[in-house]
């Protein structure tokens, strides 16, 4: 079974060029430190969540990712219970912070781990989940929604269901698109949540794999409003330059 994929998004999204924007990083709002994961939260600075993730591992090494929208990451290749945990950062001219982080776990038959150990396990960190949506064959996903302060809601606006961080990385790696639709502007405007998706065997009751993730959306979009607007800025400037150039190449007659 594989997790099913989420659709893609779009509203009507204008940029604000400001003048403000430089080359040297700039610092987002400050992020509160729980919920974490793996004791790394959204906001965290990239040296100190690289080496908050290297102490789950004296065997293994934290490794600068190959795919530009992933930080770095941290791979267990054990064969009986494969894991991986993947760290994703803001880009220039943010100062590289955390937004999303993401935890995967696949069993062995001869490592299983059972439903039941996994949601003890995840309400025993987090509390009650506030969300839940059974998709049969598309997974059981929990999701423990967090008010900007960091303190679990016991309740939210169910169609807050379908948002996740990893729809938002092909932004975060391109650009903010054009067009967005109205279940990502909720999402934008309040996701932030740790969310658990169960991949589950033939029998129920236990887990094939599962993956977590906890992602701050607002803060998120916040950075990618500011790459984007520096990288709209760079262009016009850029623009402005050919013009003149341009315009001072004139022909003989």
């Amino acid at each position: 079974m594989h997790f099913s994929r989420l659709h893609t998004f779009g509203i009507c999204f204008a940029f604000v060029l400001t003048a403000a924007i430089t080359a040297h990083g700039q610092s987002l709002p400050p992020m509160p430190h729980s919920p974490d994961l793996l004791g790394i939260y959204p906001g965290m600075p990239m040296n100190v969540a690289r080496m908050t993730l290297q102490k789950h591992s004296s065997k293994y090494q934290v490794q600068n990712d190959a795919t530009p929208e992933v930080g770095f990451s941290l791979t267990n290749p054990d064969p009986q219970i494969r894991e991986m945990v993947n760290v994703y950062l803001t880009k220039a001219p943010n100062d590289p912070a955390v937004w999303l982080i993401t935890k995967s776990q696949v069993f062995s038959p001869q490592a299983p781990m059972s439903v039941t150990a996994l949601v003890t396990a995840l309400r025993e960190k987090y509390g009650k989940e506030t969300l839940t949506d059974d998709r049969g064959g598309g997974g059981l996903y929990l999701s423990w929604l967090f008010d900007q302060n960091g303190k679990l809601l016991t309740s939210a606006n169910p169609a807050l269901r379908g948002c996740r961080g990893g729809s938002f990385v092909i932004y975060m790696r391109n650009s903010l698109p054009q067009v967005l639709n109205e279940d990502e502007k909720r999402c934008y405007a309040s996701y932030f949540a740790v969310t658990a998706g169960l991949n589950r065997k033939s029998d129920p009751t236990l887990l094939e794999a599962y993956n977590v993730e906890l992602v701050n959306l607002p803060y998120a979009f916040h950075a990618a409003t500011v790459t984007a607007n520096a990288d709209n800025a760079a262009a016009e400037k850029a623009r402005q330059e050919q013009m003149k150039k341009a315009n001072k190449n004139k022909p003989d007659f």
